[in-house]
């Protein structure tokens, strides 16, 4: 007994439905289904019409895989280039500033160097004003025990002694005048240089901040060779950075390092340039 139409119309269906299910679904599903969709409709679908699909589909997948696998090389290439100029640009950051550090320690030992040369001539230049002017000066008589001569250092103290004792009580103006005396009558003492800047200190103490910067800037032109000249030109570095004259400041702190790196003040000077370019 010959098969109806019907059975081998159902016979000839199952194949193509077994080949429809091997086909990996999550990839090309709408390709091989239509492709196997016309076939089936074409009443012609066979083993070998399967198998061609499936190599069309496979050769497709492997271009596909060829072509991930080359944007992932062409990103991996990418990748190392950008890695390589990163560390090119750390490298040559780290050198320059390396530079940098060099320069800058050269410099401060040229300013040292040159520091201890001006200290060095403002010395000699005090010195010989110095024996110019006792040179210049008539012979001293001799005084009685009890009275000290007028340029005699025993004035010269008790001037100081006087003007830091109004000082202290407050009376600027009275302390400014025996300061002032001294520096009149007793400009070559010891003690002449503190008295300038004790002079200084009382404008500062009325709020007169310009004329104390101008009597602290006298200190060092004065008395250039001496502890007192640091000393005044790093109070006038305070003294204009509460003002908020930063640039006045840090002109002030570097005159301290350049003119005078050995002194203590040096140091600080150096601390408060530090802090200063932090603003």
């Amino acid at each position: 007994m010959q098969p109806s139409g019907a059975a081998l119309q159902g016979r000839a269906a199952a194949p193509r439905r077994r080949a429809g299910r091997a086909l990996p679904a999550w990839r090309h599903a709408f390709l091989g289904g239509t492709a196997i969709v016309a076939l089936a409709s074409a009443g012609c679908a066979t083993k070998r019409d399967v198998r061609d699909v499936r190599e069309q589909m496979a050769a497709m997948q492997a271009r596909q895989d060829s072509l991930f696998r080359a944007l992932a090389e062409q990103n991996r290439a990418l990748m190392d280039s950008v890695r390589q100029a990163n560390e090119l640009m750390l490298r040559v950051r780290g050198e320059l500033g390396n530079q940098l550090v060099a320069l800058e320690r050269q410099l401060i030992q040229i300013q040292e160097l040159a520091g201890q040369s001006q200290q060095q001539l403002a010395s000699l230049r005090q010195q010989v004003t110095s024996r110019q002017q006792q040179l210049a000066a008539p012979p001293a008589m001799e005084q009685p025990a009890d009275e000290p001569a007028a340029g005699s250092g025993a004035g010269a103290e008790q001037l100081y002694r006087a003007g830091m004792e109004q000082l202290r009580r407050g009376n600027t103006s009275v302390a400014r005048q025996a300061f002032a005396q001294l520096m009149r009558d007793h400009l070559t003492h010891e003690l002449a240089p503190e008295a300038q800047l004790q002079l200084a200190e009382t404008f500062y103490l009325e709020r007169s901040y310009d004329r104390a910067l101008q009597e602290l800037e006298r200190v060092p032109e004065v008395f250039p060779g001496t502890p007192a000249a640091p000393r005044a030109l790093y109070r006038a570095g305070v003294i204009a950075e509460e003002q908020g004259n930063i640039p006045r400041a840090r002109s002030y702190f570097q005159r301290v390092i350049s003119g005078y790196p050995t002194s203590e003040e040096s140091a600080t000077a150096r601390e408060k340039l530090r802090r200063l370019s932090d603003r």
